[in-house]
């Protein structure tokens, strides 16, 4: 009994899409572009490929682009890199600057 009470309450998370669970990055730019994913104490360097689309950081983590601005994400979110800058494309927030 327990066990299938722990099923149902997994199962619907197998449903969900993994940019639920992190940060889906996608580079709109005509040019791949260098990030910094900043997860605690953690750092490593990430190439997006134009046009590519990339799940980032589990929970929170700090994103620096290559001109070394930081822009910090507390959880799930969309967001894109144009012109160097990276904008939130969550709806309600369309068209934003992340900062």
């Amino acid at each position: 009994m327990r066990l299938a009470c722990r099923i149902l309450m997994i199962a619907p998370f197998a449903l969900l899409p993994a940019s639920a669970f992190g940060i889906s990055v996608t580079n709109r730019d005509a040019t791949d572009q260098t990030l910094i994913v900043i997860e605690g104490d953690k750092q490593a360097e990430q190439t997006i490929k134009a046009g590519e689309q990339l799940t980032l950081c589990e929970k929170s983590c700090v994103i620096r682009l290559a001109d070394g601005e930081d822009y910090e994400f507390d959880g799930p979110e969309i967001v894109s890199l144009e012109d160097g800058l990276l904008f939130l494309d969550n709806a309600a927030a369309q068209g934003k600057a992340a900062q």
